[in-house]
């Protein structure tokens, strides 16, 4: 997949922007929590930096895709809440005991 492809496919499940700190500064603002390997009831962030907007896009896929990340929740404590994996082609849901009744 391009880095853009991979923007887009973040974007997809939430509100997901692209920003520049300062010129050759970039990072990726996303709106969507980790569930982590190890720390099965608390969500985290996980979010790519870069000297370019691609370098950010690729270090933020690296960091949402890795093996430690059980999930990708969003919408946490709303009844839509949703918890997801990359499964090489589209986000897949997963099943947790942690989405509200």
């Amino acid at each position: 997949m391009t880095w853009e492809e991979k923007l887009a496919a973040c974007k997809s499940l939430g509100d997901c922007a692209l920003r520049m700190r300062k010129p050759g500064d970039w990072y990726v603002s996303w709106n969507v929590e980790t569930v982590e390997q190890g720390h099965p009831g608390m969500l985290a962030g996980r979010y790519g930096n870069g000297a370019s907007p691609q370098l950010a896009v690729e270090d933020h896929w690296a960091k949402i895709t890795a093996s430690d990340v059980v999930a990708l929740v969003t919408d946490a404590t709303r009844s839509t809440r949703r918890e997801v994996r990359w499964n090489g082609f589209m986000w897949w849901d997963v099943v947790s005991s942690e989405q509200p009744a």
